[in-house]
């Protein structure tokens, strides 16, 4: 017989724990589980089978409410024994708190569960042909081990690990030195970005990064606001956004390192002006493979209708617009945007150990320069 779980005690669990693993609460249940996510997220990054990071918690949130369920459910069906609905427990207490907790499910959306492979099936060992095989090897390793967890307590502290390995508050500030990259020239640094944005999208979060690290040196982090990945709840227009003193919008900026076309600009023209009745809009198009690069008609579309828009095909370009509006201060410029793209990425999710990469990138220019 399927159970039901209780969303509401669900949610007071998932709170509960998370303020314990915030105090520190440590068990030796609670360390083998953050280091078992941990692995698995490193296994498991966005873009690469992340939607497991998801599945995971929602299992663990459901054996700490109820440790009867068969963790392998996605759908409560009333012929099998144990079955609950993983769906609707991760739309329903995940999704809703996650952002509020600030913690990273590797699913981000409103419907953690419903991405490939996910998608379409009832129960997660009926999934195969997943391309990320040590991943997902590792992945049903995790949930054997949660399988086996055969109390509501014990489960409970599996969840508190497994909220300490994925909450970007929990984590040690990273160190970003006030002189890092001041050595770096224009044409390093823009190197170094589109090096960084090309070795792997995080599902957007490094070009995200690396724009809003751009802004951030010409109008001051106060006045950008970065939208999080899939946030349901998020309020600004667009990818990144200005502001003017903290409140009234001035300028949104989307960002895309895949291909895009004229119409998906004509959309977001659209649905930015109606919902936020902002006019100067600017779209990164950094995609490897953007074939379309006349926007000639569109720009004059939007220029017709009141809307200023600005398209940037590469990273040059944006580079220097922005650095043109830059103040003057004490450290380069170069430095200051280089230092930024260190803190956004890491404010975004991008892994520490690709911010680490990013570092010694930064060594060795420094060490080419000095050679």
């Amino acid at each position: 017989m399927s159970i039901s779980l209780d969303h509401v005690k669900a949610k007071d669990v998932l709170f509960s724990q998370a303020e314990s693993a915030k105090c520190g609460d440590l068990s030796q249940t609670v360390i083998e589980w953050r280091d078992r996510v941990s692995k698995l997220g490193e296994l498991c990054p966005h873009g690469k089978s992340s939607t497991v990071i998801a599945a995971l918690g929602t299992a663990l949130l459901a054996k700490s409410t109820d440790y009867r369920v068969d963790v392998y459910s996605l759908l409560d069906r009333g012929e099998a024994e144990d079955s609950y609905s993983a769906r609707s427990l991760a739309d329903n207490v995940w999704a809703r708190h996650r952002a509020e907790l600030d913690i990273d499910l590797g699913a981000n959306g409103a419907n953690p569960l419903n991405n490939t492979p996910f998608i379409g099936k009832t129960r997660i060992d009926e999934i195969t042909g997943v391309r990320n095989r040590d991943g997902w090897k590792y992945f049903v390793k995790c949930m054997e081990a949660a399988k086996a967890i055969v109390s509501s307590e014990i489960a409970a502290e599996a969840l508190r690990g497994f909220i300490l390995a994925r909450s970007r508050s929990l984590l040690p500030p990273i160190d970003v030195p006030h002189e890092l990259g001041d050595h770096l020239t224009q044409s390093a640094v823009i190197s170094i970005i589109d090096g960084f944005v090309s070795e792997d999208s995080d599902g957007g979060r490094r070009a995200q990064a690396a724009v809003a690290a751009m802004l951030d040196a010409s109008f001051g982090p106060e006045n950008v606001i970065v939208g999080v990945i899939n946030d349901p709840d998020r309020r600004a227009p667009l990818d990144v956004s200005v502001t003017r003193d903290g409140e009234a919008f001035t300028l949104a900026v989307e960002v895309k390192d895949k291909p895009i076309s004229d119409y998906h600009v004509r959309s977001s023209i659209e649905k930015t002006v109606k919902d936020h009745n902002l006019r100067n809009l600017a779209f990164v198009a950094v995609g490897k493979q953007q074939d379309v690069v006349d926007f000639d008609a569109v720009v004059l579309w939007g220029a017709m209708h009141g809307v200023k828009v600005t398209v940037f095909l590469d990273w040059q370009s944006l580079y220097l617009a922005c650095k043109c509006f830059a103040p003057a201060h004490l450290h380069s410029h170069e430095g200051c945007v280089f230092r930024r793209v260190i803190v956004r990425a890491d404010e975004l999710g991008v892994s520490r150990n690709a911010i680490e990469r990013l570092r010694v990138t930064e060594i060795k220019s420094n060490a080419a320069n000095d050679g």
